[in-house]
Parts: structure tokens; C-alpha cells; sequence
């Protein structure tokens, strides 16, 4: 175990001390410039004339203490759930969870809570730092202290509630097929992936912002006919009150079947013109049309698979190891449940580069769908250039950095594709 830990430890820490090392060299760095479009025809709808990304002293501290911050969070997840097993503290609550509950939902809905109480404990200085401090320190969050902590608090109601039912039925599944419970657990599984993706729209996010019909009725006719164009029906596109929040822009694409829709952020309508609104769009319908919503699900459930079979190894190998000292007394043992969530945090980690690598070949398709919907790359690469500044998002990461976290392809590099397609089509171009 001491083994295991040290290496997840040197891994990590040697991911955030190259972050740091490359932040400081960048900070005192020239500001390095984008790629400048070829220029375009005039055109009703003005954009930014100076199409490259004023890369900034903040933008670069901010971007690189986010890359450390990833790995640091990697870091402190396995020693918080490690501290929970090494201490006694989920054997603590096990126990009390058998004195109180006879079946295994009613000791879930126990143990889980609680569990997630004292694992929250452990990593609230960094939750603290990374979600509320960072980004006000920055001028990136309009939210109060009391709105973080309601926000946190309807998490942690949510998942007390919906966690348990399913870490119930995993530990049926452990007692009832000891060697071949992950294959049973994931086919219970899909149901619910399919349940939670379908849901979310419908019921958890509401609980969170306000959603409706864009305000502006002008750009909401411009965007609907835009959404005709690519075969989307009306009723699909929302504005959402992110400014109650946040200062950055943001859209995205989600639910399935029914409850699929396409949101805007407020703070992306207030702070992209026209045709920036409508190229950020196009991606989106990209992501709608092509399906890329149920394809990612179902490549998560093929992944799933793999990954829970992996984790069903390397926990009995941590608990063979450990399991006495810990108090742990087999796998199908309730105890056992941060064992189980940190092989799987590890393997999710190290897996991290393949699922990124899928999503930013998914984003990029949805950038080319963009521009032969639009046929406007020049607004395609001002919306990449405000995203990119408003955001305070470093458009060129380290490559390594790129690989393990960034589920788009950096914005340098959506700029250039920009310019490429302009380059190949100069027919079609605004």
C-alpha cells in the first residue's frame, strides 16, 4: 500500500511542480500572439479586427494554478479516502450503520452520508480554494459565500439520496456474485446512465439556475432559423441565469431524446456579438445533431466495463494488503466503499488522457460542423478569442497538460482550424 501510494504521490506532485515550473517561465514571458485570420470581406455584424488572444501576467498565474490544482486534486482525493480506511473511520461508520439498519438500503443511506461528510472534511481547504476563492481572486464569480455553501449543500442532499439505492444494490451484487459482480453491477448500470442523462435537464439542474426562452427575440429568431437550417426543431434552445454565478461564458449541449436542449449562458449572449453568438451555436447544434450526447454515453458505458473489472483487482489486492489494519473484512464489506472509490480515482486518472483525446476529436467535429453551417470562420475565431480572454483560459496549454485534462482542443488551436478552413474553402467564406 505504501508502494502504491507513493507512486499515485510522485505522480502527481511531479505533474504540479512541472505546471508551476512552466507557469513561472510563462508569466515573465512576452505575451505570445494568435494566428491572425486572412482577411474577410466586410460584413454587417462587426467582430474583433485584431484576431489574436492578449495572452496576460493573470491569464497565465490563473490557467497554470488550475493545471496544479488538477493534479493536486488528484493527490489529495487518494490521501483523504486513504485517511478514511487508515484511521478507522469507515469501519466506525459501517458499524454504526449495522446498529441502525437491518437491510442493506437502510445501512446505505447510513453509512453514505456520513462518509461523504468526513471525505468532505478532509478536502475542503482545497474545494474551498479551487470552486470559491480562485475564481473571486480573479474577478471570475459574482457568487456570495452563503451561495457556495446553498450550492454545496443541495449536492450533498442530492447525492445523500440518490447515491445510496445504488450503493445498496452494489454491495447485493458483491454478496451475491462475489467474482463476477462488476459485470452484473454494470448491466444495472445502463438503466441508470440512460435515467441520469435523460434527468439532469429535467430535474437536477433546474434546482440549481433558472432556464427559459432566449430574452433577446431578435437573436432568438436569428438562432432558430440558424437551428432550422441544421434540422433542429423549435423549443430546443434556452438561456440560462449563469451571471448569478460567474463572469465567464459558456454554452453546451444536454439530455437525450426528449429532454435534449441547447444552452447559452447569459454572460456568453451579454459579451459575444451577433455573429459570435451564432457560430458558438453552430457548434452546439454540432454536438445535437450528430449525437454526440448519446454516443459519449455510450462509449462511458462500453468504458465502464473495463473499469469496473479493473477496480474489482486492485481492490482485492489493497484489501488483501490492508484489510486487517483497516478493519475491512472483505470486499462485499460496506467498509470497504473508499477502497473502492480509490482504485477507482486512480484509474479514472490514468484513463484521463484517452477519454480527453476522444472528447476534443468529438469538439473538433463540432467546430467543422460550425463553420460549414456558418460558413463564418472570422466570427469562429473572434468567439475562440473572447472564450479564450474572458475566460482567462491560456489558449496554448503544455502539451503533456493538454493531454490529461482538456476535453476540448486548446483555443490556439480551434483558431488555426479557422484559418485553415477559410484557407480550403475560400469560396464558401463571409
Amino acid at each position: 500500500m505504501r508502494r502504491f501510494l507513493c507512486g499515485v504521490a510522485l505522480g502527481v506532485a511531479c505533474g504540479a511542480a512541472l505546471v508551476g515550473g512552466i507557469a513561472g517561465r510563462r508569466a515573465l514571458a512576452a505575451p505570445a500572439p494568435g494566428t491572425p485570420l486572412p482577411k474577410a470581406e466586410e460584413s454587417s455584424q462587426e467582430v474583433r479586427s485584431d484576431l489574436t488572444v492578449r495572452i496576460t501576467p493573470q491569464m497565465v498565474r490563473y490557467s497554470y494554478t488550475r493545471y496544479a490544482l488538477y493534479f493536486a486534486g488528484a493527490l489529495v482525493n487518494a490521501l483523504a479516502l486513504t485517511a478514511l480506511l487508515r484511521f478507522g473511520v469507515s469501519a466506525r461508520l459501517r458499524d454504526l450503520a449495522e446498529r441502525k439498519g437491518k437491510n442493506g438500503l437502510v445501512r446505505a443511506y447510513v453509512y453514505y452520508p456520513l462518509m461523504t461528510l468526513a471525505y468532505g472534511a478532509l478536502t475542503l481547504p482545497l474545494t474551498l480554494y479551487s470552486s470559491y476563492l480562485l475564481p473571486h481572486q480573479y474577478g471570475l464569480s459574482n457568487q456570495s459565500f452563503g451561495g457556495w455553501v446553498v450550492d454545496g449543500a443541495k449536492g450533498f442532499a442530492i447525492s445523500s439520496v440518490v447515491a445510496p439505492p445504488i450503493i445498496a444494490m452494489l454491495y447485493w451484487s458483491l454478496k451475491r456474485s462475489p467474482r463476477r459482480w462488476w459485470l452484473g453491477f454494470w448491466l444495472a448500470l445502463i438503466p441508470l446512465l440512460i435515467a441520469a442523462v435523460l434527468l439532469t435537464p429535467l430535474v437536477i439542474e433546474p434546482l440549481f439556475n433558472k432556464f427559459g426562452p432566449l430574452r433577446n427575440t431578435e437573436l432568438q429568431e436569428r438562432i432558430l432559423a440558424l437551428a432550422a437550417r441544421a434540422g433542429i426543431e423549435r423549443g430546443r434552445v434556452f438561456e440560462v441565469d449563469a451571471s448569478v454565478r460567474t463572469k465567464g461564458v459558456n454554452a453546451y449541449v444536454t439530455g437525450l431524446g426528449g429532454s435534449a436542449r441547447i444552452v447559452l449562458w447569459d454572460t456568453l449572449l451579454q459579451r459575444l456579438n451577433e455573429r459570435e453568438v451564432l457560430f458558438v451555436m453552430a457548434h452546439e447544434m454540432g454536438h445535437y445533431q450528430e449525437k454526440h450526447v448519446p454516443i459519449g454515453l455510450g462509449l462511458s458505458i462500453l468504458g465502464s466495463l473495463a473499469v469496473l473489472l479493473i477496480t474489482d483487482r486492485g481492490t482485492r489486492w489493497l484489501l488483501a494488503r490492508n484489510g486487517d489494519r483497516w478493519e475491512v473484512r472483505s470486499l462485499d464489506d460496506l467498509a470497504s466503499l473508499p477502497a473502492l472509490m480509490l482504485v477507482l480515482a486512480v484509474v479514472n486518472f490514468l484513463g484521463s488522457p484517452v477519454e480527453s483525446a476522444i472528447s476534443r476529436t468529438i469538439e473538433s467535429r463540432a467546430d467543422q460542423f460550425a463553420l460549414r453551417l456558418t460558413h463564418d470562420p472570422e466570427a469562429g475565431a473572434s468567439s475562440f478569442i473572447k472564450l479564450s480572454e474572458l475566460n482567462l483560459s491560456h489558449p496554448s496549454p503544455p502539451e503533456f497538460v493538454e493531454l490529461w485534462m482538456f476535453s476540448h482542443p486548446p483555443l490556439q488551436k480551434r483558431i488555426q482550424a479557422t484559418v485553415d478552413w477559410r484557407r480550403e474553402h475560400p469560396d464558401l467564406a463571409r
